[in-house]
């Protein structure tokens, strides 16, 4: 079985030694439930089924019962906490905690590399921008930025996008993308992360409103009363639109500029209920 170390969900991780276990000498839930000190004998596949969650002291019962001590104990602990942890910042501190336990152990996470991606609006932008500037210098790079960025932020961002093979250099020293599409790899770490890009990509055009001339840009939007069933068709034109405009990118023989569309469609009432209903 692979060490705690490599796994971004703690009940995967349960549910395989759960099954290490069965294959080598039949163990059953209910052998587990007790090992761990539980009267429930489906407890712990409930757990491992996403329908029930661990408290402080069932994280402590279950880690004993796998044998989980020191530094792996340290880790499944934080593990439980990303998973149930609903707020994002906290949840990003644990992570952070994660990462430096694994670092510390030479171990290496399942989505780091996405994460560290999309922490930054400045890698997608210059993933696409180096390929166009053959030979330029990243003080050169940086200029071509409409919103402030120094040399030292390029130089990191072209260290990260080598490092994840999301840009390579060719024969001629020129940087060069190694695929058009990039995989959001582990959704729940990198989601993490595609928060925080959205936010920032957010307030960007928030300022573009300000700083860029209306010609380069396209800003608009609408306010409207609709139902649930108006809503999901929506959605769904949105997730056809993006696809169509995929398509128009992927087409797309040449790359003059870099630029970044935003679909913002979110809820600015609670549910209105018509007078009269519900009412008794």
């Amino acid at each position: 079985m692979k060490p705690v170390m490599e796994y971004n969900s703690y009940r995967v991780y349960i549910r395989d030694y759960y099954a290490e276990r069965k294959d080598r000498s039949g163990f059953t839930w209910r052998d587990f439930a007790r090992d761990a000190g539980y009267s429930s004998p489906v407890f712990l596949k409930l757990v491992c089924d996403g329908k029930s969650n661990l408290s402080e002291v069932g994280i402590e019962r279950v880690a004993s019962a796998m044998g989980l001590v020191g530094v792996d104990l340290q880790y499944f602990r934080l593990l439980v906490s990303f998973d149930q942890e609903r707020d994002s910042a906290s949840k990003k501190r644990v992570y952070a905690e994660m990462r430096q336990i694994a670092k510390e152990n030479s171990m290496v996470l399942v989505g780091e590399d996405q994460y560290d991606y999309y922490e930054n609006w400045v890698n997608p932008v210059l993933r696409e921008v180096a390929p166009q500037m053959p030979g330029a210098t990243p003080a050169k790079m940086a200029e071509k930025f409409v919103f402030d960025v120094n040399t030292a932020q390029v130089k990191k961002s072209l260290d990260l996008l080598q490092k994840t093979s999301l840009l390579s250099k060719d024969e001629n020293g020129n940087f060069v993308q190694s695929s058009k599409s990039i995989s959001t790899g582990n959704l729940e770490t990198a989601s993490l992360a595609i928060r925080d890009m959205h936010r920032q990509m957010g307030e960007l055009a928030v300022r573009a409103l300000d700083e860029v001339a209306v010609a380069e840009r396209d800003i608009s939007g609408m306010t409207m009363g609709i139902s649930e069933a108006a809503f999901a068709k929506i959605s769904k034109e949105i997730a056809d639109f993006r696809r169509r405009i995929g398509a128009i990118v992927m087409e797309d023989a040449g790359e003059e500029r870099v630029y970044r569309m935003n679909i913002q469609f979110f809820p600015l009432t609670k549910s209105l209920e018509k007078e009269g209903e519900n009412a008794e």
